[in-house]
């Protein structure tokens, strides 16, 4: 990367993430070499879709798009709560447990944040879409999965 591309991408992430002010403490801007967004958890998402062959999952927000994945697993946690120390995998043949968990990948990553549990044999085929009914409709699960972002 040139120091033109690295100082544009910085003046980007000054004008849009140092302009914008809010009272919630979990609203927080992120960067990358192209955009900057604010992820705001107060905000429903306007679009979404899924994919259960890849477990990922994509939701558009008024802010920006924010994509992720989905996994199944033997291990639970609490509800909407994000856990950093957690590395799943989630590649579909090896997605064989009852309990789903979401992942932010972009713009960034963040930690997995678990949101159900259902049958080992429902679970698969639809984590992925429980994810993006979570993330685009529950502010809970924005705010873990925003909150998270970086870990």
């Amino acid at each position: 990367m040139n120091i033109t591309k690295i100082l544009l991408s910085i003046i980007i992430g000054v004008v849009i993430c140092g302009t914008t002010t809010t009272t919630n403490a979990t609203t927080m801007c992120v960067t990358d070499d192209n955009t900057s967004i604010i992820l705001d958890p107060s905000k429903n998402g306007t679009a979404s879709t899924s994919d259960s062959a890849t477990n990922s999952w994509t939701v558009t927000f008024n802010f920006g798009t924010v994509s992720g994945i989905a996994t199944c697993n033997s291990t639970g946690g609490a509800y909407a709560k994000a856990y950093p120390q957690y590395n799943f995998d989630n590649n579909y043949a090896s997605s064989t447990g009852e309990y789903c968990w979401c992942k932010m990948t972009s713009p960034v990553r963040s930690a997995w944040v678990y949101v159900d549990r259902s049958s080992v044999s429902n679970c698969t085929p639809n984590c992925a879409s429980h994810c993006i009914n979570e993330v685009r409709y529950n502010s809970t699960v924005r705010d873990s999965v925003f909150g998270s972002a970086g870990r």
